[in-house]
């Protein structure tokens, strides 16, 4: 049975995605079986690894979202036991309104992942810089919560929102307590702020802190622009060994 992980901040542009997409590729390469999902409506996760940002007269999460489709599973090209359900710009744009009045809509993303858990090691849930019904799936179905933070004032405060908003889903929808990790990206230890700031988070959250800590590395981009993972694009980066650390670590984990 597959372990279900959410990787969420309230705050865009920490490396959420680039998180789920090399985590899932590291995991992949010790010898896991994952699927990742795409619920962000600007499908940054599909874009990542090659597909279209548009639909096309494809079947997305957004037909699975809506009840038209089960989950539209792909492989992701040269890579065996890595697939992906995409995300689309064009359809997912208004998704929140869409679902507004669906009783239970906090339990969609849930029930679609009941019939293919079996099939996987891990499930790998990119959600959108929000706290809309979207993150709130992600939640709902998780077994666990990667709160990724870059060292900055803005991205802490999106934090407080998180946990928020894991709170409510305890209280009011599911009663099973989210187990979670922060995770540290961007890092530069050759400023100050950015180790004060890593030194706050691990005296504020002791063991719910990864120990590895994602060093600011243009690899990391630009294995993004080129359609692939990190370890793909250059195995030898500092991207690649941080983000197979943080695969290491997870395994024991959950």
């Amino acid at each position: 049975m597959a372990k279900v992980i959410c990787v969420l901040n309230h705050k865009g542009g920490v490396g959420k995605t680039t998180t789920t997409a090399n985590v899932s590729a590291g995991l992949n390469i010790l010898k896991k079986k994952v699927l990742m999902i795409d619920l962000d409506p600007q499908a940054n996760l599909t874009v990542h690894f090659g597909f279209p940002q548009e639909s096309e007269n494809e079947i997305t999460i957004y037909e699975a979202l809506t009840g038209k489709a089960k989950l539209p599973i792909k492989n992701v090209p040269e890579v065996k036991g890595l697939d992906i359900v995409c995300s689309s710009t064009d359809d997912m744009a208004d998704i929140e309104l869409q679902l507004s009045g669906v009783v239970g809509r906090e339990h969609i993303l849930k029930e679609l992942l009941q019939p293919v858990k079996d099939k996987y090691d891990y499930i790998l849930i990119d959600c959108p810089p929000s706290l809309g019904i979207m993150p709130l799936n992600g939640l709902t179905s998780a077994d666990m919560a990667i709160i990724v933070v870059e060292p900055a004032k803005f991205s802490l405060d999106g934090m407080k929102k998180i946990f928020e908003a894991m709170n409510m889903v305890q209280t009011r929808i599911s009663h099973d307590a989210k187990d979670y990790r922060v995770l540290m990206t961007r890092y530069n230890s050759q400023k100050v702020i950015h180790k004060n700031i890593v030194e706050e988070i691990t005296t504020r959250y002791e063991n719910n802190v990864f120990k590895t800590i994602i060093r600011s590395n243009v690899a990391l981009e630009e294995a993004a622009m080129q359609g692939v993972d990190i370890f793909r694009y250059d195995q030898k980066s500092n991207g690649a060994a941080d983000y197979l650390s943080v695969c290491e670590e997870l395994i024991k984990m959950i």
